[in-house]
């Protein structure tokens, strides 16, 4: 019984009071020093009844948590907690430990961290292929939901990624405080400047801002994606609901999720991208919900070179606004935990020419967008880089039923076709290639 009570332990680190999100309009303040949200907190949260008083409160709403991945989780969860699953265990707390001890080895290398993490799984997999405990469980039914390889890999990526969240996450607080000052800058910007028109529901887009600022207090990376993927959702809607019922296409969709990123602006950022690049299975990074954090990567980085070529506002607006805006900044941080800004911002008034004209016609969001694409490739000291994670990608996740016959496929390929119908459907979607209705 000693695996029991080490398993129980080892589990129990975790706090399973159900942490509820801020109210809406105190998001900026309430999310910095917010608790973080254990998938343990979230099926507790779920099974508790809201108090009667919470009909109408401006509360976000729980995100929403998979029915099949939240049985499978406590199905992992029961086969650690059995006493013959000493063997299982005993691995997992030798991995978690041995990275815990890498991470606090200044000499290590965070961009390993991932690899090591996909090899561990894999190797775990197996073990749990070759478990009696495991085959026994399924013989009697009682891992309907675990039994699927795809999803044994979800539970366990989710479960050990809480375990490590500790001690990988956040590993370049400069990094975090520079995207922040630097987006902070930028807050001047409103939805005139960003061409965007659905302005009538404003109390919709401060829920979509508060949810986005949840998106750090998630553990796993893969319930950051899906905080990522709600909030495009809501935004997709947000807008479809202003344009008549037809779905935005990248001009409307883009400057919204940049919109929401400048006013949101969550703490951690860098390190919440950094994150999930490293940490999410790169086959995750081709679905939908990998489709939206590449528009948040993309427009992070379209924020970190924007300067004064294009938006709908003029030169001397724009650098009068980055101006004021680094100027409060600084007023409202203490000396001592200053971010200097101003680097980025002299830099912005210096590449304005002494006859910037007010006439100067203004461009559209994608114009710059394209633009910034064309020179980042150039781009010789970028404040902020992002990379995909150089892990392989499976052959499953791309092209391995472009040369399928009828007669190749089978029942179980039915989910992966399913996932990439969707990714397509999205993609079609948001660059207006077809309507949703042919699709």
């Amino acid at each position: 019984m000693k695996c029991a009570d080490d398993v129980v332990h080892f589990m129990d680190t975790f706090d399973v009071v159900a942490t509820h999100p801020p109210v809406a309009r105190d998001a900026a303040s309430a999310s910095s020093n917010a608790s973080t949200i254990s998938i343990l907190q979230e099926i507790v949260a779920q099974s508790e009844v809201p108090p009667k008083d919470a009909v109408g409160c401006t509360d976000l709403p729980p995100l929403r948590l998979d029915p099949t991945f939240q049985r499978a989780y406590n199905q992992l969860l029961d086969v650690l907690k059995h006493p013959d699953a000493a063997d299982l265990v005993h691995s997992i707390q030798g991995f978690v430990k041995s990275m815990h001890e890498a991470s606090s080895r200044k000499s290590s290398n965070p961009s390993n961290g991932g690899e090591k993490v996909h090899n561990f799984i894999a190797h775990f997999l197996h073990l749990m292929q070759l478990s009696p405990l495991i085959k026994k469980l399924e013989q009697q039914e009682a891992l309907p939901d675990l039994r699927d390889q795809g999803m044994r890999r979800e539970t366990l990526e989710a479960f050990l990624m809480e375990k490590l969240h500790g001690a990988v996450f956040g590993a370049r607080p400069q990094e975090d405080a520079n995207l922040s000052a630097r987006i902070a800058s930028l807050g001047f910007l409103s939805f005139q400047h960003l061409d965007i028109t659905a302005t009538s529901d404003l109390a919709r887009w401060t829920l979509i801002q508060a949810r986005l600022m949840e998106l750090p207090r998630y553990l796993s990376p893969r319930r950051q994606m899906a905080c990522i993927l709600q909030v495009c959702h809501d935004l997709t809607h947000l807008l479809k609901d202003h344009l008549g019922g037809k779905y935005p296409g990248a001009d409307e969709f883009l400057p919204a999720l940049i919109y929401t990123i400048l006013k949101a602006n969550p703490p951690h950022l860098h390190s919440t991208v950094e994150y999930i690049q490293t940490y999410r299975h790169p086959s995750k990074l081709l679905s939908e919900p990998g489709y939206f954090f590449t528009h948040l990567v993309s427009s992070l980085s379209f924020l970190d070179h924007l300067d004064d070529s294009g938006l709908s506002i003029s030169a001397e607006e724009f650098h009068d606004g980055l101006k004021a805006s680094t100027r409060d900044l600084h007023a409202a941080m203490p000396s001592t935990g200053r971010i200097d800004a101003s680097d980025s911002a002299a830099q912005d008034t210096d590449s304005c020419p002494n006859d910037c004209s007010l006439d100067t016609a203004p461009h559209s969001v994608l114009d710059v967008w394209n633009r910034r694409r064309k020179a980042i490739a150039t781009h010789t000291s970028p404040l902020f880089t992002f990379r995909l994670p150089s892990v392989d990608v499976p052959t499953t996740a791309t092209d391995s039923f472009m040369t399928a016959t009828p007669n190749d496929l089978r029942l179980t390929d039915v989910p992966d076709l399913l996932a990439q119908y969707k990714l397509l459907h999205v993609i079609c979607q948001q660059h207006g290639f077809v309507q949703p209705k042919n699709i």
